[in-house]
């Protein structure tokens, strides 16, 4: 059966005692319209298409000077994963050396140093600011 608000378009009212949401309140009620020439709206889309924000978050970051960043390709991800796989089998490793004695534990500590010393260094790599020209 359709409610008498479904068939007139409107929203249901809220009941609190469901423990429904409030409808939230807009607290930017300020707009502004910008003219841009073809170069510099092509220059704007081409910015906040390399940070993934939407066009109204880029402007109001920067106006706010936080730093965007571009966001890195999805092979970072997949290679953060993957180091983070190879540690995670050395702990193991470790793990058993240390029980059974068969070596020194203290090699596969370096390794591990190594893999964590590597991923912070590609994290900086794709995070560095940018150095303008």
């Amino acid at each position: 059966m359709i409610s008498q608000f479904a068939r007139k378009g409107l929203p249901r009212p809220l009941n609190p005692a469901k423990g429904r949401r409030k409808l939230h309140i807009v607290k930017r009620k300020h707009a502004f319209l910008i003219r841009l020439n073809d170069e510099e709206y092509e220059q704007l889309n081409a910015l906040v298409a390399k940070s993934k924000l939407s066009r109204e978050d880029f402007v109001r970051r920067t106006l706010a000077n936080k730093k965007v960043v571009e966001l890195p390709p999805v092979e970072y991800g997949k290679l953060i994963f993957e180091m983070r796989r190879v540690g995670q089998n050395l702990y193991r490793l470790l793990t058993i050396a240390t029980v059974n004695h068969f070596f020194e534990a203290a090699d596969i500590q370096n390794c591990l140093q190594e893999i964590k010393s590597l991923e912070r260094t590609i994290h900086r790599s794709f995070f560095a600011p940018q150095k303008e020209e």
